[in-house]
């Protein structure tokens, strides 16, 4: 749920934090503490739901030499992210989706388009994002895995894995495990809250990150629902080098 979102789910009820020093950090800032933790000029970005391009609009501004690996399986946002990059050598669009590994799946095309997923609403949701995720359409898109489009593209670096799935991500991150040895940022969305049927939440990812040798960092943009719950945050991984240390220092 990104700035598209951000209007409506004012409007909805909800309530996004303010930014205020030191006590919350806003999800625009997502993108500047990737970098910074990344520390690299030309970083080599996967963008896991691209919608519109504003992954690559935001890492831009502060590292204009990134290259961006663009995956959208909604036809329309696909054809017009094309459109948009015709001829940009330093991003490539892919009309896929992101999973555990590649073949096809139903895709879920709702009334607000940055709440499309793979998988369905879940029941009992407050009636406000209720709304914002019903389905108007379900069309049959291709899906890949991160690890299937590396090995395919011959791409043995990856220094950020940025993923926006709607709940699908945790897959994605179990198709991206060889990746996930050199990549040293994960920007992804987290929910702390079944917003979607089946989808995994916070600890789950938690747990998968720490097997694949990371640490949680921070978490930005944390959004509540009308009555106070938790619903999502942006979670920014980094690779523990602390852990890294030890294990050499064992063996």
């Amino acid at each position: 749920m990104k700035a598209i979102v951000k209007a409506l789910i004012r409007k909805a009820g909800f309530i996004a934090m303010r930014q205020s020093s030191r006590v919350y950090l806003p999800e625009d800032d997502s993108y500047r503490v990737a970098l910074e933790q990344c520390a690299g000029d030309a970083p080599v970005i996967i963008d896991g739901g691209a919608h519109k391009g504003g992954t690559v609009d935001a890492f831009r501004a502060i590292a204009p030499s990134a290259e961006f690996h663009c995956f959208e399986p909604d036809a329309t946002l696909a054809a017009d992210l094309l459109a948009r990059f015709a001829g940009d050598r330093h991003v490539h669009v892919i009309a896929a989706a992101l999973g555990e590994e590649p073949g096809t799946a139903v895709f879920n095309i709702n009334v607000s388009r940055p709440t499309n997923s793979l998988l369905p609403a879940a029941e009992g949701l407050q009636s406000d994002l209720q709304g914002l995720c019903q389905t108007v359409e379900k069309v049959e898109v291709a899906v890949t895995s991160i690890d299937a489009y590396c090995a395919q593209q011959g791409l043995s670096r990856i220094d950020i894995v940025k993923l926006d799935l709607q709940g699908y991500d945790y897959r994605a991150l179990v198709g991206a495990k060889n990746t996930m040895q050199a990549a040293r940022v994960v920007l992804v969305e987290v929910l702390f809250t079944e917003i979607y049927r089946g989808c995994h939440l916070f600890p789950d990812v938690l747990g998968l990150m720490a097997e694949y040798g990371f640490r949680l960092f921070t978490l930005s943009g944390i959004h509540y629902g009308s009555r106070a719950e938790l619903l999502w945050a942006d979670a920014i991984f980094v690779r523990d080098e602390r852990r890294t240390g030890a294990a050499a220092a064992a063996a």
